[in-house]
């Protein structure tokens, strides 16, 4: 016994990209949106940046040689979190 699967066309749909979908973005939230950008690729070019990268090695670092340890203080975070934010 053969079953058939519907199978939808979707040739003929074309994904709206390039300015078509740009021109339906209000032009405040165009300008929100550039002046974040820029604000990010400043932030990417700073010290603090590469100070970040360098802790998430760290981090990964510290987590591949000690998996035990690592696995304990995330519990132990977890369950004090877990502690502050429940609910009464």
């Amino acid at each position: 016994m053969e079953h058939q699967i519907p199978v939808n066309d979707t040739s003929q749909e074309q994904p709206k990209t390039g300015p078509a979908v740009h021109d339906e973005i209000p032009e405040p939230f165009r300008k929100i949106s550039q002046k974040v950008s820029e604000a990010f690729s400043e932030f990417k070019e700073s010290e603090t940046w590469e100070k970040m990268l360098d802790a998430r090695d760290k981090a990964r670092d510290y987590i591949t040689e000690n998996p035990v340890n690592s696995f304990f203080y995330a519990l132990g975070a977890g369950m004090f979190l877990g502690f502050l934010l429940k609910r009464k």
